[in-house]
């Protein structure tokens, strides 16, 4: 009841801001061309050309929306987009598409993935600094040409590429994080042509603080009986530094060679102090004061050569090369204390250092023809990834290992116009993995994957501004590569935070996925109204298993990934935005969207059929943009909200038959709200306010687990509050 009741509202939504934008159809083109005043505005226009022009299903969201908030990550701007939310408020660093696991979203860096220490082979988007990114692009439905990861969609953000004329940019911000202190960033950009060279070049540097303390309540039994407490207060402090550049020479009319240059690094110190209180949660028993530095550094090069062998004929030869590192220390001290504040024994005094080594290397071409109103595209190439981790601090070997796989691709695609105002795109990728994973006491396993995934996009364009859309794809997921070693990590043994354990027998999901859609645009594409309905079929889905004992700790709980059977996932996406011209406010404008997500899982194991874990059913934003022309100044206001939901799932106890072991989760809503003031003082000078999680949510989780009779085992409340953050900043271009 609560999902539909969810999406009646979010519907409701939708359909009014429909009902306005199309109020006055009738007068849509008796009314003269709109002259647009504000960057906003421009850059709305600029995304929605985009946006319709794509063979597949995409949304595309240029900088100017992005910046409107002055968020100092992607990924916190990237929050207010259809269908996109986090592990909690805090987090801005992992993207989950549609509501699915960020296991199923690809993401990418001027069309090519970013190595560094996560392990799920997607980047941390929160390194990426918001000022140099030019748009962002959401593809729903992958093409042939698409690395077919990205079940849930592929998010591309393209940076800047500034070719036209000599110019460049400065942009300094700051602001205060609540309850901790000063952020901050300075970066600045030049580009342009030189003869038969065009350049861009960019570098910053920028402060974030995140704060992520959390309280952690233990009961057990039916009668709550208190089972201690943990208090932790965790600051991070990360000291980014980015630098890229783009480089096109154009040798001759038929060739250009381009070479793009990418350094990042983040320097991350993170601050822990975790209180633990004795059962009775009277008196605090164990404190552990842990400092962890951890350096985060990518580097490399993109190089390509383009050539055009006719007017009909063009060729590209590309080589991506990065390396990567990841190198943490901490230090820990941990100190035992008695019911009245004494010390009891002597501290324990704890040092690990973990370094992890990453590098791609990733040759490739294709070949694109147009013939007979066809355009033809071929391509191949190689990914090879491989990691190495070696925790010497860690006698269970759990993060020792060394990893490599390599991915062959090939793939054919066709574009051709059936009917006139159409395009028909059908393609065919073939891809085959090799997957080399040497564990701690040197023990090697190798696994073969093949996969054939064919995909066929359809755009009809009913008039000139109403697009519908069709796309059907196959697409895979690989786990993740930490989860293929066979170690055990040792943690604290319970359901909240379980032993682990890899699992190099984990094949990669298949996933058919279907997308329909409309888009209609208006008012000279300022507007859109668009719905997309999506499914996803899972083979062999890839879950985390609890089990309560295992050979040597059987009071234990661990966690290890495995095969959890076939499952689907379907929805409804809702995108609109509607200036409001025909109540004469032209400059007003109210934009919103809403992802509406169901999901059945069969497991083998325990044959019960519920829910994707931690999937969300209903995510919505809701906002508006106010261009007050007299002071050239833009103000915006959003609204997001990530609704409640619980999840009920059966687990194994012991190493004999499952039994009917219930833990249930349950997950509050979050409310957050952003304001933002931006002036423009001159054409080349704006100066920006915002105010960001106004509403400061508390992120809150009860996991239940039961006995085998149903009766409550144990019980534990989890809570991490959010803090409000207030910043300035100032752009100067020339």
């Amino acid at each position: 009841m609560t999902f539909h009741r969810n999406f009646l509202a979010g519907t409701a939504l939708l359909t009014s801001l429909a009902s306005v934008g199309t109020a006055s159809a009738q007068d849509v083109t008796q009314l003269p061309a709109l002259q647009v005043h504000d960057e906003l505005a421009s850059s709305v226009q600029r995304a929605n050309e985009l946006r319709q022009q794509s063979p597949n299903a995409k949304i595309v969201i240029e900088a100017e929306q992005l910046n409107q908030f002055n968020d100092q990550s992607v990924g916190d701007a990237i929050r207010r987009l259809p269908g996109v939310t986090f592990s909690g408020p805090n987090r801005s660093r992992s993207i989950k598409l549609r509501g699915l696991g960020k296991e199923y979203t690809t993401v990418l860096l001027d069309g090519r993935p970013i190595v560094d220490g996560d392990s799920s082979r997607n980047m941390e988007i929160d390194r990426i600094p918001t000022i140099f990114v030019e748009r962002v692009e959401i593809t729903r439905s992958p093409l042939a040409s698409d690395d077919s990861q990205g079940a849930a969609g592929t998010i591309n953000i393209i940076t800047k590429r500034n070719f036209g004329p000599n110019g460049g940019g400065i942009s300094v911000g700051g602001g205060h994080v609540e309850n901790f202190g000063t952020a901050g960033d300075v970066s600045g950009w030049t580009g342009g042509q030189a003869g038969p060279v065009r350049y861009f070049i960019g570098a910053g540097y920028q402060r974030r603080l995140l704060e992520e303390s959390n309280n952690a309540f233990n009961y057990s039994g039916v009668n709550n009986t208190p089972n201690r407490a943990t208090y932790q207060d965790q600051k991070r402090t990360f000291d980014e530094y980015t630098a890229l550049g783009r480089f096109e020479f154009k040798a001759s009319e038929t060739d250009t060679f381009t070479v793009s240059p990418t350094y990042m690094r983040t320097d991350e110190l993170r601050a822990q102090t975790e209180s633990r209180t004795n059962a009775a949660m009277s008196y605090i028993d164990r404190r552990t004061v842990e400092e962890r530095s951890r350096i985060r550094e990518s580097y490399g090069s993109f190089f390509e050569w383009a050539h055009a062998y006719n007017n009909s004929v063009s060729g590209r030869l590309f080589l991506d090369v990065q390396q990567a590192r990841e190198d943490t220390a901490r230090t820990s001290t941990e100190t035992s204390y008695t019911s009245t504040g004494a010390i009891s024994g002597t501290p324990s005094l704890g040092y690990t250092f973990n370094p992890i080594e990453l590098n791609r290397i990733a040759p490739g071409g294709k070949l694109v023809a147009n013939w007979n109103g066809h355009t033809t595209e071929t391509g191949a190439g190689l990914n090879r990834l491989t990691r190495s981790e070696n925790d010497s601090g860690r006698s269970d070997g759990s993060r020792t290992y060394d990893i490599t796989e390599d991915v062959y691709y090939a793939y054919l695609s066709d574009s051709v116009s059936v009917f006139g105002p159409d395009k028909l795109t059908a393609g065919v990728r073939l891809e085959h993995s090799i997957t080399q994973t040497r564990d701690s006491l040197g023990k090697s396993t190798d696994r073969d994957d093949t996969n054939l995934n064919p995909s066929l996009q359809y755009r009809y364009s009913v008039m000139p501004d109403l697009d519908l859309r069709a796309g059907v794809a196959r697409t895979v997921r690989r786990p993740d590569l930490r989860d293929l070693t066979p170690t055990i990590r040792t943690s604290s043994g319970t359901p909240a935070k379980p032993d682990t354990r890899g699992n190099p027998d984990a094949t990669p999901e298949k996933i058919w996925g279907g997308d329909v859609g409309a888009d209609y645009y208006f008012y000279d594409r300022l507007g859109i109204l668009s719905a997309n309905v999506f499914a996803r079929s899972f083979d062999d889905k890839l879950e985390r298993r609890l089990t309560y004992g295992y050979p040597g700790k059987p009071n234990n709980w661990i966690s290890e990934l495995r095969n959890a059977g076939s499952g689907e996932a379907y929805g409804l996406e809702l995108d609109g935005r509607v200036p409001l011209r025909m109540l004469n406010i032209p400059n007003l404008t109210l934009w919103a969207n809403a992802t509406f997500v169901k999901s059945q899982l069969t497991d083998p194991e325990t044959m019960q059929t519920r829910r994707f874990a931690e999937q969300p059913d209903v995510v919505t934003n809701i906002g508006v943009d106010y261009y007050v022309e007299a002071w050239r100044t833009t103000f915006g206001l959003n609204y997001n909200r990530v609704y409640a939901y619980s999840q009920d799932i059966l687990q194994r106890a012991g190493s004999g038959s499952p039994t009917s072991i219930n833990v249930r989760t349950e997950y509050n809503t979050l409310n957050r709200i952003d304001a933002s003031i931006k002036v423009a003082l001159t054409p080349n000078w704006s100066i920006a306010f915002s105010a960001l999680n106004l509403t400061r949510p508390v992120f809150r989780t009860k996991q239940t687990t039961f006995t085998t009779a149903g009766l409550v085992d144990s019980v534990v409340n989890y809570e991490e509050p959010s803090h409000s953050v207030y910043y300035v900043r100032s752009n100067y271009t020339w």
